[in-house]
């Protein structure tokens, strides 16, 4: 696609950030060939940028920093997929029975099961303030916040204080999301993930892992728990091979195909 030479830098600016959006990464040939300017306008483009926005330069290009790439991105992640999240959602809250206490997780996909709640007089533990949002109307359902320090981005509490307070708690099931499932274990991005979700596991009598097909075979940072911790996984579609193997050895519960 050729854009032609009247282009002004400005114009092209945007389409460098429209393209890096969509391929993290641009050199200065795809530069020189897509916009049809000489190496040194190229340069000069990169130079602003980098200047201008969070744009690294790299060694023959330019790319999105890391800022722009993080797995944390909350509100990109919730947009993202968000009809695979709802139906995922939807039956995961049919697993709920009455009077039962339950934890919602951090999670877009585990947020979405909020709305589709319905049994009577349930008590629901949960540390994430868009969860709260949803559940806030809701006459059936009985709210505990588990306390401490308010994680402004992802917009949930962390830290020792909330560790403690979910000690106190023993659940009839609970609700997990993950960016990451593999043969070996349930893979999150940042290490306090680690110990929360190894003790939130510890206090339930079912452990329910939401996730859609986009976390299969996707390994994050740090795995926090074996699959033998879990229950019950639905997704949205067939897993693939390797994991429906192993999921079948430890006699996990598979609801896939959800719609």
């Amino acid at each position: 696609m050729k854009m032609g030479e009247s282009m002004n830098q400005e114009e092209r600016l945007i389409k460098i950030m429209d393209y890096l959006n969509e391929h993290r990464t641009m050199s200065l040939k795809m530069m020189c060939e897509l916009f049809q300017v000489s190496r040194d306008t190229a340069r000069r483009d990169i130079v602003k940028l980098t200047n201008e926005t969070t744009i690294i330069r790299t060694h023959g290009g330019v790319a999105l920093s890391s800022f722009h790439r993080k797995i944390s991105d909350y509100v990109n992640r919730e947009e993202k997929e968000i009809e695979y999240k709802i139906s995922i959602g939807k039956q995961a809250a049919s697993f709920v029975g009455d009077n039962e206490i339950i934890y919602l997780d951090v999670s877009t996909t585990v947020n979405c099961m909020a709305s589709f709640l319905t049994a009577s007089n349930i008590t629901v533990v949960t540390n994430s303030i868009d969860t709260v949002n949803h559940l806030m109307d809701m006459e059936n359902v009985n709210i505990h916040i588990l306390g401490g320090e308010l994680n402004k981005h992802s917009r949930y509490m962390a830290g020792f204080s909330a560790m403690e307070k979910l000690k106190d708690y023993h659940f009839d099931k609970v609700f997990i999301g993950s960016p990451g499932l593999t043969e070996d274990g349930v893979y999150y991005a940042y290490e306090e993930d680690i110990h929360f979700k190894r003790q939130i596991v510890k206090q339930t009598n079912g452990v329910f892992l939401l996730a859609d097909e986009t976390k299969m075979n996707q390994r994050q940072n740090f795995k926090a728990l074996s699959l033998e911790s879990i229950d019950t996984i639905i997704t949205n579609d067939v897993i693939p091979g390797n994991l429906e193997r192993v999921v079948k050895e430890y006699g996990i519960e598979l609801i896939t195909g959800v719609k």
